[in-house]
């Protein structure tokens, strides 16, 4: 008896906390106002890609939802709660349920499921005081741009280019001390979906032979070398999300591989193939953490 009563309330909890996100999603969508927001093209699914190096734009895709609520009401909920802020003082500034419900267009039960969410994800901190203050995520989300989903013929063209650009790589940027081996494509292109919210590249590099008759380089150098091949695949489309990787293991499956170097020269002796995929590992993390 106790337990089908545990099961029922525990059942009653769950239709509630569904209807509050379906009513945060409901409000918020209704009362949305885009202003300056940039769609392109017919909203379609994705998910959420702020970039944290700064190389790309804060950019949204239309038709998904994030924390519970679609694109375009994130964007302009975020947009109200920093306008408000801006027009009070430093020691006024506060987030709560209430202005939850105000900035997005919810009622109480609704605010609450997105305060979760955003502490959560990243977007709001306590300030101390019993409410809460935005991070940088939210403030990207208020500036993102709001864009249509890349379609599959489109990321297949990426690809192209992508493999395109590595053969250039390999073949002409004999100053960098490293070519790539191979690019693997993995997450949402493997599914059957017809639109793609991101396209995730990870790049296997090798040293050029003539940067082991040189001698070692620096670490500057070599994160620079990493940095630059991956800034050059990055710029292809603002849908790639691109790492580099030592092992193939290290890819989410499944996974594809879309570009293998014809040729690779041997490799160096075990201990210094070690420091080398030390060094990528290294870089990846670096690179992630900006």
């Amino acid at each position: 008896m106790g337990l089908s009563l545990l099961k029922r309330d525990s059942s009653a909890r769950s239709s509630r906390d569904a209807d509050s996100r379906r009513s945060a999603r409901k409000a918020a969508a209704l009362e949305t106002v885009t202003g300056g927001t940039e769609i392109l093209g017919a909203p379609e699914a994705a998910q959420i890609n702020l970039d944290s190096s700064g190389s790309k734009s804060p950019r949204l895709v239309a038709d998904r939802d994030y924390f519970g609520i679609e694109a375009e009401a994130l964007r302009a909920g975020a947009e109200r709660t920093l306008a408000r802020l801006s027009r009070l003082s430093p020691e006024e500034h506060r987030i709560d349920v209430r202005t939850l419900s105000e900035d997005f267009r919810t009622d109480q039960a609704g605010a609450a499921v997105l305060l979760s969410a955003f502490l959560a994800g990243g977007l709001l901190h306590p300030n101390g005081a019993g409410a809460y203050l935005p991070t940088r995520h939210f403030r990207q989300c208020a500036l993102a741009r709001v864009v249509a989903p890349m379609t599959r013929d489109r990321a297949k063209s990426v690809l192209d280019r992508a493999c395109k650009l590595a053969e250039q790589i390999n073949k002409e940027w004999t100053r960098n001390p490293y070519r790539i081996k191979t690019i693997v494509v993995s997450g949402g292109y493997m599914t059957r979906r017809k639109q793609l919210s991101e396209l995730s590249l990870s790049l296997g590099l090798s040293k050029r032979q003539q940067a082991r008759a040189g001698g070692s380089t620096t670490a500057q150098a070599r994160d620079e070398a990493g940095r630059q091949i991956v800034q050059a695949m990055s710029n292809l489309s603002s849908f790639i999300n691109v790492r580099i990787v030592s092992e193939r293991h290290a890819v989410p499956r499944p996974f594809s591989v879309v570009f293998q170097a014809d040729h690779f020269v041997n490799e160096t002796s075990a201990p210094a193939w070690g420091r080398f995929l030390d060094w990528s590992s290294a870089l990846t993390r670096r690179l992630a953490s900006r």
